[in-house]
């Protein structure tokens, strides 16, 4: 499996959950990270925790569902740290509520997130990756992209439509040396999945979850794969045993 050491990685959805976790596992493989979030605070709380020197962290707050934050995010990590190598498209959001509950402006917040924030960071990061002669991207998904969950019909809508965007895009550029891969974790430990199952009867209610250190650790994974190995899509569950 190849090193990270050194690589630079960039983390959308940095500043809590699975997207700190990743940050911190990376920074423990040695790679250098880049850290976005809308919180500038809870951003500056991560990177002070981060086992790597200040100089191998940059923290971008920005709203990755804006069309010119992506550009302006490659462009700061360019100057500061040389290259982008991994980007991970962690940043997500989720509103529970019945379908006919859900507002327009709710729709659209989930898809402008979920979706055409990677739609943006796919038009803008794939000539570069091109250029350079390869890259990585790595979409965080989940399960409800898989099997639709009562309560989250639009989040669940947008992690599916990820799925399979992210698969035709994957097919555009697998031969420039782009690996495009989604992980697609089960109900996880983070404030998000404990506010959006509290009144659900899906499989998120479930007490056994998984922790955002063990998503983390997939995404290691992912981005070791040798060069010519390439995971397009991987589901990650908890195994059905109390801990």
């Amino acid at each position: 499996m190849r090193s990270l050491k050194n690589l630079v990685t960039v983390i959308t959805g940095a500043s809590q959950g699975i997207g700190a976790a990743i940050a911190r596992h990376l920074a423990l493989e040695g790679s250098r990270v880049v850290l976005v979030a809308r919180n500038q605070e809870r951003l500056e709380a991560v990177a002070s925790n981060l086992p790597l020197p200040q100089k191998d962290i940059l923290t971008i707050p920005a709203d990755i569902s804006r069309p010119e934050s992506i550009g302006r995010i490659m462009k700061e990590t360019i100057a500061a740290l040389g290259k982008i190598d991994i980007y991970v498209n962690n940043a997500g959001v989720g509103i529970h509520k019945p379908l006919v509950e859900t507002s327009e402006s709710d729709f659209d917040t989930i898809f402008n997130t979920n979706l055409k924030a990677v739609f943006f960071c796919f038009k803008d990061l794939i000539p570069y990756f091109q250029k350079q002669g390869g890259g990585q991207i790595i979409n965080i998904s989940s399960s409800a992209g898989r099997m639709g969950v009562a309560g989250l019909a639009a989040y669940s809508a947008s992690k599916a439509a990820l799925n399979v965007f992210s698969e035709a895009v994957a097919g555009e550029v697998r031969n420039d040396n782009i690996k495009v891969s989604v992980l697609a974790p089960a109900s996880t430990d983070t404030g998000l999945m404990s506010n959006l199952s509290k009144d659900s009867h899906s499989p998120s209610k479930a007490a056994l979850k998984l922790t955002v250190d063990e998503v983390a650790e997939a995404v290691i994974f992912l981005a070791r794969q040798n060069t010519n190995a390439w995971t397009s899509m991987a589901d990650i569950r908890p195994l059905l045993i109390k801990r």
